[in-house]
């Protein structure tokens, strides 16, 4: 995702956001049924500074209602299933950017999200949002190509402002990401390498080089949609990591059919040798892993096929809906890690209100436990934040 794509749009300085989410959780691995009332609140402001640049500080607060009859993520209350979500107030952005038609800058607090996000993210699904401090630099280098550069010192991590342990709630880091994106006749590719030195966990010192191809074709006049996306990535220890290994990566998915119905099929394959699984701790896991978030990646790795419907109709509101089977397997032995169902419904209420409904189930397979989760997602927003 380039820089411009990133930018908010200038109609607007003012972003506000408030979002509920009940979470009602059952896990075979503890002893009572949990239930998460959380809420996230966004405030955020852009000043035009002029000549290109701006100014733009976003805030955020994150609160358990009703009791907390769950495990935050600190591990306090075993007997309970896990929702990651602690309490916390903070600051997710400050940053100063240009922009010119060529060139675009920003220094601060920001968001990163590259590609699908499968790398890194800002992990929009969790209620405290994943942040990073550095800069970025991006060149829009001859037609259809845009090159980017960042360099990240530390990355806020989504468990918050006010997790009890530091060494959790944010890493140091002295991380290089290069990037760049071409325009071809048919989709776009991507490469990339990334070097990441994190110097409170060595073990997440990783540097990852990778290309990506993604399009988009349309069958005459409004015809059905053929959407692919293809992705290959080699990941190996870096700088302080006590490790030495070089483990692969692939994801190839494929998706048809019209606006009111499309199927959809792809795998993904994150490489293990039984020591060390290939490293995803800055990007998002729940779009790839399953919306229950089951299991972490195991050291033989994950071998993740899918297959799903989606689709939207106009019921007086839009209404969006998805369904979507995943079977996982390690990727060195083969051994079965289980399989999920996850079922979502989304709904537009207008002016700025939105519902969404969503559904996991996880069966486990002898690997970890079963697991199902229902959530309820009530959201206002006005404004768009940087990404």
């Amino acid at each position: 995702m380039s820089a411009w794509a990133a930018d908010i749009p200038a109609d607007d300085p003012l972003m506000v956001e408030a979002r509920y989410r009940y979470s009602n959780l059952h896990s075979d691995g503890t002893s009572r049924r949990g239930h998460a009332h959380t809420f996230r609140a966004r405030l955020g402001y852009r000043w035009t500074l002029g000549h290109g640049w701006s100014l733009y500080g976003e805030g955020i607060g994150t609160a358990s209602l009703f009791g907390r009859q769950y495990d935050d993520g600190s591990g306090q209350r075993p007997s309970y299933p896990a929702e990651a979500d602690p309490a916390s107030t903070g600051v997710s952005n400050a940053w100063v950017g240009y922009r010119s038609e060529a060139f675009a800058f920003r220094g601060g607090r920001q968001y990163v999200r590259l590609d699908n996000g499968r790398f890194f993210s800002n992990n929009l699904w969790r209620q405290n949002l994943q942040s990073f401090d550095g800069l970025h630099l991006a060149w829009k280098a001859w037609q259809g190509a845009e090159l980017g550069y960042y360099w990240l010192g530390r990355v806020n991590r989504t468990l918050g402002a006010d997790f009890h342990d530091r060494d959790q709630r944010r890493w140091k880091l002295d991380a290089h990401l290069l990037h760049m994106e071409q325009g071809l006749p048919l989709g776009t590719l991507v490469a990339y390498g990334y070097f990441v030195r994190n110097d409170t966990l060595a073990t997440r010192s990783v540097k990852t080089f990778g290309v990506r191809w993604t399009g988009k074709h349309v069958f005459g006049d409004g015809g059905a949609t053929l959407g692919w996306a293809g992705e290959l990535a080699r990941q190996h220890d870096y700088a302080n990591n006590p490790s030495r290994y070089g483990l692969g990566y692939s994801l190839f998915e494929a998706s048809y059919g019209y606006a009111p119905l499309a199927a959809r099929l792809g795998e993904e394959r994150l490489g293990g040798n039984g020591r060390q699984a290939l490293d995803v701790a800055y990007g998002a896991a729940r779009a790839f892993n399953g919306w229950v978030v089951a299991f972490r990646v195991p050291a033989s790795g994950v071998h993740e096929r899918h297959m799903g419907l989606m689709g939207a109709a106009n019921l007086g509101r839009k209404v969006d809906w998805q369904l979507t089977y995943r079977h996982f397997r390690a990727a060195t032995n083969g051994a079965l890690l289980g399989h999920e169902v996850d079922a979502g419904l989304a709904v537009t209420l207008g002016g700025g209100f939105s519902l969404d409904f969503q559904y996991g189930d996880y069966r486990a397979a002898r690997h970890g436990v079963d697991e199902r989760k229902f959530w309820v997602v009530g959201e206002y927003r006005f404004g768009a934040a940087a990404r």
